[in-house]
């Protein structure tokens, strides 16, 4: 996994990072205030997404061309989450029928398209020391 991450990402030196929930919360679903909104990251990623087996078993992919956010948050039970968001810059290649297209009423390639990872994903990206 590790080998694979590397020549897809093309350097050595990456950062790893997931999404982290402090402390329990008491509800499954609730509503969230963003408090701060950080750029961590601005260019190829990869995400990798926790498979269901009896062993860490992860599905990883490039995610292209992303901006990648964490955006601290509070559940209005007081649960404190900072959340991974990464935004995909590049849709256009996307099928037009796709979920965010139908939900968001928006055409591929027209604009990008975010969304939030849950904390048993991890996305990997060239550290800033990397892109200097």
């Amino acid at each position: 996994m590790v080998d694979f991450m590397l020549s897809e990402l093309g350097t050595n030196n990456i950062q790893a990072i997931t999404t982290e929930v402090e402390g329990e919360s008491s509800q499954i679903s609730q509503k969230y205030t963003m408090e701060k909104v950080e750029q961590i990251a601005d260019g190829n990623n990869m995400v990798c997404h926790k498979v269901n087996y009896p062993y860490a078993v992860h599905y990883c992919h490039v995610g292209g061309r992303t901006k990648t956010f964490m955006v601290s948050m509070i559940g209005v039970d007081g649960t404190k989450v900072k959340a991974l968001s990464v935004c995909h810059q590049d849709t256009s290649f996307w099928t037009p029928k796709g979920l965010p297209f139908v939900v968001l009423n928006v055409k591929p390639g027209t604009t990008p398209i975010c969304h939030f990872l849950l904390n048993d994903q991890i996305v990997i990206f060239p550290s800033k020391e990397a892109t200097n």
